[in-house]
């Protein structure tokens, strides 16, 4: 069973709980590259300090979500079990499901550029974000061949990116809960979406209470979540 809970903590609040980890004798492992790292099932506890978000090239553009996030200059905690500290409330909790999405946007009939046309999507995209003509064309290639893409230009794929996220802000694509709440889901194929630790982290998407996931080549590549599949994220509680 795959299960992950997450906690967004002020630097304060992160230093006392490091602390009591450390006072019942256990330990958080560092990740020093990649933010999805710590989704790995061999990572028991796992953090992400501020400046990592912008410290990898590969990544660089498309985490500018979070340094214009309300979580900007906040430790991120990742943990296969709940934390048992006095006052600590998750964040969110990530479970891997069976899940097959009953509609997914058609090919080239312009569902997933109406998704990125949307006010709300276009007012919530950092500037850095949008800009791949920025992005070095080796750095581009690099990526397709890293999500296993063939046929596809950059420029082309980045629609799909788009949409994806764009679905978790103001969804079209959609489950309800008993409540009739909307539960958004992604709408691509792990070669077919980027970032997609932003949802898993409630970056993006953090007003519902569910949302499911696919994950994006690099959480499948460096934390080995699996591939095409589909995880479960329930918010649990605000950060702080």
């Amino acid at each position: 069973m795959y299960e992950k809970y997450t906690y967004w903590l002020s630097r304060e609040r992160f230093y006392r709980l490091k602390q009591a980890l450390e006072d019942q004798g256990r330990s958080l492992y560092e990740t020093k590259k990649t933010v999805c790292l710590p989704l790995a099932k061999k990572v028991h506890i796992g953090f992400v300090p501020p400046d990592i978000w912008q410290s990898y090239d590969l990544c660089r553009r498309q985490l500018s979500w979070y340094t214009e996030s309300r979580y900007a200059g906040m430790f991120l905690v990742v943990s296969d079990e709940r934390l048992d500290v006095p006052d600590l409330m998750p964040t969110t909790v990530i479970r891997k499901i069976k899940f097959k999405p009953p509609r997914l946007p058609a090919p080239r009939q312009g569902h997933r550029q109406a998704l990125i046309n949307r006010p709300s999507y276009i007012d919530a995209a950092p500037e850095l974000w949008a800009d791949i003509d920025a992005m070095d064309p080796k750095l581009q290639e690099k990526w397709l061949k890293i999500m296993g893409v063939r046929g596809m230009s950059y420029k082309n794929l980045f629609i799909y990116h788009c949409a994806n996220h764009a679905n978790f802000i103001e969804p079209a694509y959609y489950l309800e809960d008993d409540d009739g709440a909307p539960v958004p889901y992604a709408i691509g194929k792990t070669n077919q979406v980027c970032s997609a630790c932003l949802e898993m982290y409630n970056i993006i998407g953090e007003k519902f209470k569910k949302k499911l996931v696919v994950p994006c080549p690099g959480a499948a590549l460096f934390a080995g979540l699996g591939v095409n599949r589909y995880y479960e994220v329930e918010t649990l509680n605000g950060c702080c």
